[in-house]
C-alpha cells in the first residue's frame, strides 16, 4: 500500500491548490485494505478475497482519475496527448499495483504466515494465541509503507519506465 504522497507521473502531480480525493482524503485508506485482510486472514478468512477487491478499485479509480486529468487538462500538446495521457494512466496503474497491492499484500502475508508458524513451533497456538498473528500483521503495516514504495519506485525505474522512456519526450508542457 502507497502511502498518500507515493510517485506518479510528473504531469499527473495534482496543483497546489488542487485536492487529490485518492491519495489525501479519507478515500485513501481503501488503498490499506488488502494489508488489513492479510493480517486478520487467520481470524476471517473469507474477508482476504473481498480486501483484495476494494484495494484493485481504489487503484482502478486512481489511475481511470489520473488518466483522466492527464487527457482532459491542457497538460500536453496535442499532437501527443493521447499517448501522454495512456502512459501516465499505465505508470499509475502499474505503480499503485506494485506499492498498494501486490508488494504489501505478499508482504504482510508472510509476516503473518512466519507468525503463525513460530507459535506452533513454541506449541502456543490456539486460545488467546489466535489473535497475535493479526496483531503482528496489523503492527507492520506502518513499517514496510515507506520501504515498499520505495521499492516500487526502484522497479519501476529498472523496468516499464525504462521501455516507455523514448516516448515521452514527445510528452511536453
Amino acid at each position: 500500500m502507497a502511502r498518500p504522497s507515493h510517485h506518479a507521473a510528473p504531469a499527473a502531480e495534482a496543483k497546489p491548490s488542487e485536492i487529490d480525493v485518492y491519495r489525501e482524503t479519507f478515500l485513501r485508506y481503501a488503498g490499506y485494505s488488502n494489508e488489513l485482510g492479510e493480517a486478520f486472514g487467520p481470524l476471517l478468512p473469507r474477508a482476504v478475497p473481498f480486501s483484495y477487491v476494494v484495494a484493485i478499485i481504489y487503484v482502478v479509480a486512481d489511475t481511470i482519475d489520473k488518466s483522466r486529468k492527464a487527457y482532459g487538462g491542457a497538460k500536453y500538446e496535442e499532437d501527443a496527448l493521447t499517448a501522454c495521457a495512456l502512459i501516465e494512466g499505465l505508470d499509475a496503474l502499474i505503480w499503485q499495483l506494485a506499492a498498494s497491492v501486490a508488494l504489501p499484500g505478499f508482504t504482510i502475508h508472510q509476516v503473518v504466515a512466519i507468525t503463525v508458524t513460530l507459535l506452533e513451533s513454541f506449541e502456543r497456538a490456539g486460545g488467546a494465541y489466535d489473535v497475535v498473528p493479526t496483531l503482528v500483521g496489523l503492527a507492520a503495516i506502518p513499517m514496510i509503507v515507506e520501504p515498499l514504495d520505495e521499492l516500487a519506485e526502484v522497479l519501476m525505474e529498472a523496468g516499464p519506465r525504462k521501455l516507455w522512456g523514448p516516448y515521452l519526450d514527445a510528452c511536453r508542457l
